[in-house]
């Protein structure tokens, strides 16, 4: 769940694309977001601290994940602004709040397995589907 939820960090970027992004690893073990046309967009790994830090294709910060003393992720931008935070609810989806607790996205597996992105009234923005190499892929509705 913690690999799925680094892969959800990229939502903000798939969201102003609205195209095609796939997750993969690269041989340093790193997660690697590439548009339909194989671009890359971002680049995923741990530093020294813990700490998940997503960087452009240039290496500059785009934001990092930790997790809070409550288990919840802390998404936060180059400057170490509060983005969003990410948290389970009672049955078992995702939650992602921005800043001031107001619901952004829900994100919750169906029965094949797949993971639905959903706003915060409910309504299916996209899927997150693997595909034959176990790469996860969100397709936009």
């Amino acid at each position: 769940m913690k690999q799925f939820l680094m892969t959800i960090a990229l939502s903000l970027i798939t969201a102003l694309c609205y195209s095609q992004v796939t997750y993969s690893k690269d041989y340093a073990g790193n997660t690697v977001a590439k548009d339909q046309y194989g671009n890359i967009i971002a680049i995923g790994s741990t530093d020294y601290s813990g700490k998940f830090v997503w960087k452009d294709k240039y290496g500059n910060i785009i934001n990092t994940e930790s997790t809070d003393y409550l288990g919840n992720t802390v998404k936060k931008d180059q400057y170490g602004n509060t983005e969003s935070i990410q948290s389970n609810d009672f049955l078992g989806n995702t939650v992602e709040k921005d800043k001031y607790g107001n619901i952004l996205y829900i994100y919750s597996k169906d029965f094949a397995g797949n993971i639905l992105k959903k706003d915060k009234y409910g309504n299916l923005i996209g899927t997150y589907k693997k595909d034959y190499s176990g790469n996860w892929v969100f397709y936009p509705r």
